[in-house]
């Protein structure tokens, strides 16, 4: 019986420290300077600044003058937005507007690509607004 017991202690030892085969997943962030391919808006990025611009103004910000405003924010492997930040010194509202905005687009962006597999990458770029 206390061969048996033994035996059954060191197998359940062995399994709990034998190395796991699984690869994790990459949840890492990228730079688009560091990245082999880097992530694209269908249509480029005028046509994304087309799109955040007709949809701020049909919020009701017609009457904005034109301005830049910085936006930085993580394009996921699925191509949607995430963590979108503002960066520019702008109305608190507008720029939620433009948060808004920018993660319920209805376009997804071509994701980036490092050593062949999908990646997150972090973008910034600046958007023109108003008239």
């Amino acid at each position: 019986m206390k061969k048996i017991t033994l035996l059954l202690l060191l197998l359940c030892s062995l399994t709990g420290f034998s190395q796991s085969t699984e690869t994790q997943a990459d949840n890492n962030i990228y730079n688009t300077a560091g990245i082999d391919t880097k992530p694209e808006f269908p249509g480029g990025i005028e046509k994304l600044n087309a799109m955040v611009n007709e949809s701020y103004l049909k919020s009701g910000y017609a009457s904005e003058k034109k301005g830049k405003v910085y936006a930085m924010f993580v394009i996921e492997k699925d191509g949607s937005l995430t963590d979108v930040k503002i960066l520019r010194q702008v109305d608190i509202l507008k720029a939620k507007e433009l948060v808004r905005i920018l993660t319920t687009l209805p376009v997804k962006w071509t994701p980036g690509k490092q050593n062949g597999k999908t990646v997150r990458v972090l973008y910034s770029l600046p958007l023109i607004i108003g008239t």
